[in-house]
């Protein structure tokens, strides 16, 4: 459950971090070809086919180059369904949340017949937020005029709430047609594990973080190869060669107060790590080829996805 929870602490920050980006400038609603050329250029800096023992990391500009970020937004972030909530979030009827996925305004609500939407928070007349927040409504109504709302494909899978905000979905939302578009072949493999039922809602905690999104996710998957130097409490009692997990009785009081250290100390890594990606020093770095298997396996994955 340890490695569970932190594994969607890391999820659910990541998004955020990719929507605030604040270390690569604010993300533009488009990019010129000029512009998309040089994203696709840092793209191709990164070779997949080298093996993790010589490979080097991804340039410095995949983590502050501007229009690479927007380049990421269209290929990753605005492409295919993405975790924007959990269900909890809308459970009765009337509920509703907002949220930001780079430039991109949303609203997630649950109608009075129990039905799930989710719509463009976005005045389609004078730009306008409909909605901030969350909470309870009946309708959403532009403060200027009455004008209607864009929808956008949504769907759930297990505790999580997800919207589509491209163009190409499928018709029907069934939960396992989703989870096989959103996780692939990884949605049988959780289900079997229980990670779609047995996710309940215990408390919700937000952390602006000052860097790119992807060295957050790169932090975490690292095999644990910072957490002796990094955090010498959690480093104290756990045994990285062996470790058991154990129920939610076992874990979840005292994990929320430990994980509130953990997650101050890894974020002053990460904004000390995106302060050194800005240096004219650095450039590339290597893998640590024993320990460093999944942020390899990340760095193409992305890759992929840039260069379709």
């Amino acid at each position: 459950m340890a490695t569970t929870a932190r594994s969607l602490a890391a999820f659910s920050s990541s998004i955020s971090a990719a929507s605030r980006a604040s270390r690569a400038g604010p993300p533009r609603a488009s990019i010129g070809a000029a512009e998309r050329e040089q994203a696709r250029r840092l793209v191709a800096e990164f070779d997949p086919a080298v093996p993790l023992s010589s490979a080097v990391t991804p340039p410095s500009g995949w983590y502050t180059d501007p229009d690479f970020l927007q380049l990421e937004l269209d290929r990753v972030f605005l492409r295919g369904w993405q975790a924007v909530g959990h269900i909890w979030q809308v459970k009765n009827p009337n509920d509703f949340f907002t949220g930001r996925l780079g430039n991109l305004e949303f609203i997630i609500c649950r109608a009075a017949n129990g039905k799930l939407h989710a719509f463009h928070n976005v005045c389609r007349h004078h730009a306008s937020l409909l909605a901030c927040g969350s909470g309870q409504k009946t309708c959403f109504q532009c403060p200027y005029h009455d004008f209607g709302l864009i929808p956008v494909k949504v769907a759930t899978w297990g505790p999580f709430v997800l919207a589509k905000f491209d163009d190409d979905s499928t018709e029907d939302n069934v939960d396992h047609i989703v989870g096989d578009e959103w996780l692939g072949s990884a949605s049988d493999l959780l289900s079997t594990n229980g990670i779609d039922t047995s996710l309940p809602h215990i408390c919700r905690r937000e952390y602006t973080i000052n860097c790119n999104w992807k060295v957050f996710c790169d932090n975490y998957l690292d095999g644990g190869y910072h957490v002796p130097y990094a955090h010498g409490a959690l480093a104290s009692g756990l045994q990285l060669q062996s470790y058991e997990t154990l129920g939610d009785h076992n874990f979840i009081g005292k994990s929320l107060k430990d994980s509130e250290q953990v997650q101050m100390e890894d974020i002053a890594l990460c904004e000390g790590v995106q302060r050194g990606l800005e240096s004219p020093a650095y450039s590339v770095g290597r893998y640590a080829p024993s320990v460093e298997m999944a942020m390899h396996h990340f760095h193409c994955l992305l890759h992929a996805n840039l260069s379709l």
